[in-house]
């Protein structure tokens, strides 16, 4: 049960819980757990029973894929007041398809999934929010599959770059990264030596430079050019960076995964 001010604000806030009665908030509240997490701690593991979904309160957390050699693949990042794993109630599944990771410390609220179906069968407007959630996380992974797509690991890396900057001088960016380079490097399908290698080319030209938490661009245009992409693109010019702002309830500054 959650019983916590600020915690229960911080739900009622977000849009999967916002259009909810106070009687049916308080119910789904009854049945809902706070939880937190130690660093590299799993919450779940692939396979296991999908019969809760999830609010991060604080922290982060990854959600990857173990393959048959071994290897984990990192398929997304999520950040302070996001949810996942909600998904999986309306397709039925019965386990969940990737493992949760806690990135750095977290706290999260667990919620009873069946609990929550019941409440869209009476609430229209909560089925809206969720029909709307869905469509937002689709564009999200139609962008996701775009920038995948691009075989050419450093095409891939400029483009996250070039898509998450935020613009301080008239020829320069920065990057803040709220994860370790590592997750970064598997969320965009690169091998960790790879990304290193990468990252070292680019210092070593005076492209970018690299400090705690964050990669500072030094050369905007020499950034485009080694992209292979015209300063006026339509969607890429410096002026408009491409930096999101929307961020979600109880969501600190972050780097979007787009």
């Amino acid at each position: 049960m959650i019983t916590d001010p600020q915690i229960k604000a911080c739900i009622h806030k977000h849009h999967l819980f916002s259009t909810l009665g106070e009687e049916e908030l308080c119910r789904l509240l009854g049945q809902a757990a706070k939880i937190t997490l130690a660093a590299h701690e799993n919450l779940f593991y692939q396979g296991d029973l999908a019969k809760r979904f999830y609010l991060v309160i604080q922290g982060h957390l990854q959600l990857y894929r173990t393959s048959l050699q071994g290897q984990d693949k990192v398929i997304e990042v999520v950040r302070e007041g996001r949810t996942f794993a909600e998904a999986l109630m309306f397709s039925r599944q019965a386990s969940y398809p990737v493992s949760a990771q806690a990135v750095s410390h977290c706290t999260l609220v667990s919620f009873d999934s069946e609990a929550y179906l019941a409440m869209l069968r009476g609430n229209p407007d909560a089925c809206i929010a969720v029909m709307a959630e869905m469509s937002v996380r689709l564009r999200k992974d139609i962008n996701e599959v775009e920038l995948l797509s691009v075989q050419n690991a450093q095409s891939r890396l400029l483009l996250f770059l070039l898509r998450n900057m935020q613009k301080i001088g008239d020829n320069q960016g920065r990057v803040e990264l709220d994860i370790p380079k590592r997750v970064l490097a598997s969320r965009l399908s690169i091998q960790p030596e790879t990304f290193s290698r990468l990252m070292k080319k680019m210092v070593t030209e005076g492209i970018i430079s690299e400090s705690r938490g964050a990669i500072d661009i030094n050369d905007l245009a020499k950034l485009y050019t080694s992209a292979n992409l015209p300063l006026a693109n339509q969607g890429m010019n410096p002026s408009e960076p491409l930096i999101r702002s929307n961020k979600a309830p109880c969501q600190q500054i972050a780097i979007e995964m787009v």
